[in-house]
């Protein structure tokens, strides 16, 4: 009861204000009267009378600032006062107002969108239930860590390990959707049917896979996303148990998943179950592994008796050949994020820190510039009774209001800011798993930088204004020199601080964006001149024919050829710059078995014409390299460098493995002989080293998960639609899948890399605009304070050139300090970019010059303005000022 009338009188205060200063006054008055007339009933004057009272208590006033101080939620008062006060006097001031809430908004709206990238991906917990439980288990060859794994032991593993509570398989891939019109491609995700189980997911329409729906025959059902039920199928209710065609067959589906979730954020549009037959191989390891531990079994448990149970699987078939394979297990989650993705958002994180920073050291300046020229203000406040704590709190609350100001239009600038990073990054870039959102957590954040941001730039200026002396101040009404040492020496830091801040993000910056320009400039094997390429979807379930796949290509092949504009075309199981599609292990003729393994590219012969890989030696691929034929593959430059230096590679034999038409299994080992070597192509990415590669005919190794490949002339998108019309013209259902030209390959390849560079380069150029704006302002204030100073000099006989080294020559001072310190910070920046660089060294001396030079002439620029004007007094005014 007692806070609840407090609370009420608190409320009728602040809603009657007038009415409760003018009770005050009446009050404090009748209480002197009552003293006085007390003092006149033992004989003295009224007028000593009042006297002697207003120096008991102090005045009128002071007693009631006192009664509003005993008050409960006089702060508040005191602080609606305050606020109120800081608005009337950044009203006044409107340049310098803009320029401070424009400059916190540009800094905390980047830390805002930085921070809810690195929130969603590295500090939001997983939304699965007991995310500690999900594992993700491999098969472990000797000398490596971690591989796919093989359909059969996956099997194995499934049925007698006794740690997990469920264990599901998975791969991906993409299906043609024929619902009516043009057939689309979807991502499709094949899972083993305890998957669901292994995350807790429940469907919010339907149900997920039973038990057994994983198993030959009972296959044909999916769970759709409910990202592709609002999508496709319009958000319909009634979808469950509706029959639609996904390549070329008909499933049931049978759930819709939770929308707002990881699978909505996800690659996969739905999910299929995913069939491992009982006989399934050994030898080919395309499967990830995951399970959710049983409650009281350790990841450690779960390890050793993977271990265990994977070493007696491999010696039970020692014809596969791999009994010194084992299993290992890492928590899922621990797995999302790697190493690299963690230091780019490590370094932007620091690097709009930096720029908040710099923001601080330039509004301290200022605050500080304003302060000078407030003294009289302050002194007289003072002089009448304002303790220095008073003073403080009056000037932070104008430095908190400014932040705050800043800060909501910071939200505006993270947002869209947050919206073109995600815009521009490569589909599923991120793990599925991260909610990356300018949320309440960010929206946290922000608020608590914005509380610091005020303080950090405010605080220093405060002090420094309630420690100067109150009768100098009043004597000299803020006019003369530039301030105290003290404020000198404050400024002079405070651009040096924003001028080694500056000068680190730009070198690293620079660095980036040079590695980046390598990175693109890259030798790509090929001519990339009008090749277009796209995925065609195909079903891995079902075994296929080798002879229909034969026929199927040859069509397709033949269809694009006759297509206006399409000079040539090809099929591949794997795209250019998209890896080699698979790996064999081989070994020479008569030799001893190593470890080695080399890349497989099946392809028709017309690859190598429409990539114009240049022919080394020997014959490229052609249509006389039949089935039935005698086995023959194009090796790379690469190969032959690494294992034929000082032999002529042709009609040499390697043994390796066929690849069945499936490719989820291998089948016998054939020997190959070696007919032609080319120039070796960019297979796995632009910054990877050239891997060791062979190409193999089609009509001899036919295979599902194909390419394919065109060159020709014109507009690139015409080419890709006259592409797609040739595929329909063999079959309606095929859809031709993510279609890009070469280049875009190369900006989708490289995104990870120029996001950093972009980023960092431009919350660099910032940084550097906001450090050349404090060395501007700060020369400005300094400059305009020694107005006399300079009239005195040029009455004396300086010249125009010697006022302005004068002015250059200090404000060089705390810039070169600052490049000094900047250098060392850089290079230290500089060596944790180095696994973010390509061919680029941390000590690249062009980048270095080139952001010195850079910098010091916008610093220069920056410094030559106010000394030009300096130089332009006229000594009779300058005299004549106060």
């Amino acid at each position: 009861m007692a806070w609840t009338s407090r609370a009420r009188n608190l409320l009728h205060r602040w809603l009657r204000r007038r009415q409760v200063e003018d009770e005050l006054d009446e009050e404090v008055r009748t209480y002197f009267e009552i003293h006085t007339e007390r003092r006149m009933a033992k004989g003295q004057s009224r007028e000593d009378a009042l006297r002697a009272t207003r120096l008991e208590y102090e005045g009128l006033e002071q007693v009631k600032e006192k009664v509003r101080d005993a008050r409960m939620g006089s702060a508040i008062e005191t602080l609606i006062q305050d606020l109120r006060y800081a608005a009337r006097v950044l009203r006044k001031s409107p340049g310098f107002t803009f320029f401070a809430v424009f400059t916190i908004a540009l800094a905390l709206g980047a830390n805002a969108a930085i921070f809810s990238l690195v929130d969603g991906v590295l500090l939001k917990p997983a939304s699965y239930p007991e995310p500690e439980r999900i594992v993700q288990i491999w098969e472990k060859p000797p000398g490596y860590q971690r591989n796919g794994v093989a359909g059969g032991n996956y099997r194995d593993w499934a049925k007698q390990s006794h740690s997990f509570e469920a264990m599901a398989a998975l791969t991906g891939g993409s299906m043609s959707y024929s619902g009516g019109g043009e057939p689309r491609s979807l991502h499709a995700q094949n899972v083993s049917a305890p998957y669901f189980e292994v995350f807790g997911a429940h469907a919010t329409l339907g149900r997920t896979f039973a038990r057994d729906e994983d198993e030959p025959g009972k296959d044909k059902v999916v769970v759709v996303t409910n990202r592709l039920w609002q999508g496709v199928f319009g958000g319909d209710p009634g979808v469950v148990g509706r029959q639609v065609r996904l390549n070329g067959n008909s499933y049931t589906v049978i759930g819709v998943l939770p929308g707002g979730t990881e699978y909505d954020r996800g690659w996969a549009d739905l999910y299929v179950p995913l069939v491992v037959a009982p006989d399934a191989a050994r030898n080919y390891h395309y499967l990830r592994v995951v399970a959710r531990l049983r409650r009281g079994v350790t990841i450690e448990q779960a390890r050793s008796e993977m271990e265990t149970l994977a070493t007696h699987i491999a010696h039970l078939y020692p014809a596969v050949g791999k009994t010194d394979w084992s299993a290992t297990i890492d928590r899922y989650l621990d797995r999302l994020v790697g190493d690299q993705m963690r230091s780019t958002l490590v370094i932007l994180m620091s690097a709009v820190l930096a720029v908040l920073l710099i923001g601080c050291a330039n509004l301290a300046n200022l605050l500080m510039a304003r302060s000078t020229l407030r003294s009289r203000e302050i002194a007289l406040r003072m002089a009448l009774g304002a303790g220095r704590g008073r003073m403080i709190r009056m000037l932070l609350t104008e430095s908190l209001l400014l932040s705050s100001v800043g800060a909501l239009l910071g939200i505006g600038l993270g947002a869209g800011l947050l919206r073109w990073i995600q815009s521009v990054l490569p589909p599923y870039y991120f793990p599925t798993e991260s909610s990356i959102a300018l949320d309440g957590r960010a929206l946290l954040f922000l608020a608590a930088a914005t509380v610091l941001t005020g303080i950090a730039f405010g605080l220093t200026p405060a002090i420094q204004a309630a420690r100067g002396n109150t009768a100098e101040s009043l004597k000299e009404g803020g006019r003369g020199g530039s301030g105290s040492r003290g404020k000198f020496m404050a400024r002079q830091s405070f651009v040096s601080i924003q001028v080694a801040m500056a000068f680190i993000l730009l070198t690293g910056g620079g660095l980036l964006m040079r590695s980046l320009h390598r990175l693109l400039n890259v030798d790509v094997g090929f001519d990339e001149t009008g090749v277009v390429a796209g995925f065609l979807p195909q079903d891995r379930q079902t075994k296929p024919q080798a002879a229909e796949l034969i026929h199927y290509a040859d069509q397709v092949v033949e269809e694009a050829r006759s297509m206006p504009g399409i000079q040539e075309a090809a099929l591949a199981s794997a795209l250019p710059m998209q890896g080699w599609g698979d790996g064999m292990p081989f070994h020479f003729p008569g030799k001893a078995r190593e470890n080695r393994s080399i890349g497989f590219k099946v392809v028709t012969p017309g690859y190598f014409p429409a990539l114009r890989l240049r022919l080394i030696a020997g014959r490229v691929l052609n249509e006389q390299d039949i089935a039935g034929g005698p086995r023959v593959i194009v090796v790379n430059d690469s190969f032959v460098r690494s294992y034929m230096k000082d032999q002529n590679p042709i009609g040499q034999r390697i043994v390796a493995n066929r690849l069945l038409p499936s490719r989820r299994e291998i089948g016998e080992e054939v020997s190959w002989e070696i007919v032609g070597v080319v120039s070796s192509e960019k297979s796995n990415g632009l910054d990877a080293a050239t891997n060791d590669g062979c190409y193999a005919a089609f009509a001899q190794v036919p295979v599902v998960g194909l390419g394919v490949v065109a060159r020709g002339s014109g507009d690139p998108s015409v080419l890709i639609k006259s592409l797609q019309a040739a595929i329909w013209r063999v079959d309606r259902n095929q859809v031709l899948d993510r279609p890009m030209t070469v280049a875009q390959m190369k900006e989708e390849i490289v995104m990870d890399r120029r996001l950093p560079a972009l980023l960092l380069g431009g919350f660099a150029v910032l940084a550097l605009l906001l450090a050349c704006a404090g060395i501007y302002g700060v020369l400005s204030f300094v400059t305009a304070r020694r107005t006399q100073e300079m009239g005195i000099r040029s009455a004396m006989g300086a010249t125009r050139a010697d006022l302005m080294r004068l002015v250059v020559g200090g404000g060089s001072v705390p810039v070169l300090a600052g490049l000094a310190a900047g250098f060392l910070g850089a290079l230290a920046l500089a060596r944790f970019l180095q696994s973010m660089l390509f061919a680029t060294s941390v000590m690249d001396a062009l980048t270095l010059l080139s952001v010195s030079a850079l910098f010091l002439c916008v610093a220069l620029a920056a410094c030559i303005l106010p000394a030009w004007r300096a130089a332009r007094v006229d000594p009779m005014s300058a005299l004549r000022q106060e």
